[in-house]
């Protein structure tokens, strides 16, 4: 039996993820629904890499070789890297490792392939880092497309809820069952974002399988996006990790779920067990 849904889904859902409400009122609304707390002790400064804007959370005693990159989701059309402050530095203080999260460009305005491009200049300024990427949802789909020309770049990477194919028809059983994100929504980012859905570039998964550095797809049953999950688990190097009936991006917010805490446990394992860089955050 799954986890009593927090209320406040029903809100973000029909307020933000509709394709009913403006763009710029989503933006503005989601900007204030997700800002949430970095983990104790996490300073937080602006830079440029690579001609990108991004933000770096450092926690005390962060090693200097070893990095995370953080790529947001929001459907390639809004969000920004504070929508996964809540988990990323909480992983920053388990590795010790400072999170990079980049401001890519965003739909409608800069449609693809902005966000790969500026994934990818992040990740050429970063090269002389060990690196362990995190994304979600549409980041998820932009680091893989930018990781495909160079793909021995990352060390490891841990994909939550990713959407991976634009041109996907999307399932009427899973969009009743999904609390967050609505198929009109989801089509509608879609139209935003890229011309044609099917380029690889826009949809990772419409290319050809590939080896993947070591890859824990965090999941639900309930995604809209779940089969995206299941068709990238087939490919080699990509184990999965599902949890029952909870919502889109459920892991960025540990503390909503049961479910939430034990992913984010399971991705703090994930890098001690590939990398060593140890770590056991609980509670």
């Amino acid at each position: 039996m799954s986890e009593t849904r927090p209320a406040s889904l029903v809100g973000l859902r029909r307020l933000i993820f509709s394709a009913d409400v403006p763009l710029a009122r989503q933006r503005a609304r989601f900007a204030a629904a997700v800002a949430g707390r970095a983990a104790p002790g996490v300073t937080r400064e602006a830079l440029v890499l690579g001609g990108v804007p991004v933000e770096r959370w450092s926690p005390p005693g962060a090693h200097r070789d070893r990095t995370v990159l953080y790529v947001h989701g929001g459907g390639y059309c809004l969000g920004s890297p504070v929508m996964g402050r809540a988990l990323a530095s909480h992983l920053a203080v388990a590795w010790a490792a400072p999170v990079v999260a980049p401001h890519y460009r965003l739909a409608p305005e800069h449609p693809c392939p902005a966000a790969v491009e500026d994934v990818a200049a992040v990740l050429a300024a970063l090269a002389t880092r060990v690196v362990l990427a995190l994304a979600d949802s549409a980041g998820a789909g932009a680091l893989l497309a930018a990781t495909a020309a160079r793909p021995g770049q990352l060390a490891a990477q841990v994909l939550v809820s990713p959407w991976l194919d634009l041109a996907r028809q999307l399932a009427p059983d899973l969009a009743a069952r999904d609390a967050l994100v609505s198929p009109g929504w989801l089509a509608a980012c879609a139209r935003h974002y890229a011309r044609e859905p099917r380029d690889p570039l826009a949809s990772p998964l419409r290319g050809p399988p590939r080896a993947l550095p070591p890859t824990l797809v965090v999941g639900t049953d309930d995604d809209l996006v779940a089969p995206d999950a299941a068709a990238l688990a087939r490919w080699p190097g990509v184990e999965l990790h599902e949890w029952p009936g909870q919502w889109h991006d459920f892991a960025l917010t540990p503390g909503a779920s049961v479910a939430g805490a034990q992913a984010r446990d399971a991705i703090v394992a994930f890098g001690s067990r590939v990398l060593g860089w140890g770590g056991g955050l609980s509670g």
